[in-house]
């Protein structure tokens, strides 16, 4: 599997997608996107949302501490929800626990993916899973970053 990733600021917020696996510089190269693109947001001066997509996304060596410093910097630059889409049970847990330890349980939804879902893409699908553009398989997780509303979030204790 290609490994790629991308930081696009929508009308609606932040959108970032990760996929395969990623070398401690790439995700560093991410972190620090992610860290501009939350101030230039902050900027605006209105809420915000952000999609986070995990594509079959292999994590070595998890550092837990920068999604966290991450989490918290967005919700001060004025981020209202934060949807994370994942293909994997075993890492939707461990974001879960993230999101606890950041304390934005309250604003931040995990949506996970059948993993069918994103094997039957298109081969011409330049993501080579989720969708970009059209998020049509992910509408609960659209749903949330645009409206809000009451979706369980994963965490070991459910």
């Amino acid at each position: 599997m290609t490994a790629s990733y991308l930081v696009e600021v929508k009308d609606w917020g932040l959108h970032v997608r990760l996929q395969g696996s990623l070398s401690i510089d790439q995700r560093n190269d991410i972190a620090r996107r992610v860290e501009v693109q939350c101030a230039n947001l902050g900027s605006r001066g209105t809420p915000w949302s952000c999609l986070i997509e995990f594509d079959r996304f292999e994590i070595d060596d998890f550092r837990p501490e920068i999604v966290v410093a991450l989490m918290k910097l967005a919700r001060r630059c004025g981020q209202l929800r934060c949807a994370v889409v994942m293909t994997d049970w075993h890492w939707a847990s461990v974001m879960a626990d993230a999101m606890i330890a950041a304390g934005i349980n309250d604003q931040a939804r995990i949506f996970v993916q059948a993993a069918g879902d994103t094997a039957d893409a298109p081969e011409e699908d330049p993501a080579g899973g989720l969708p970009t553009d059209d998020f049509a398989r992910m509408d609960s997780a659209m749903a949330w970053v645009l409206h809000g509303g009451v979706v369980p979030m994963v965490s070991k204790a459910a």
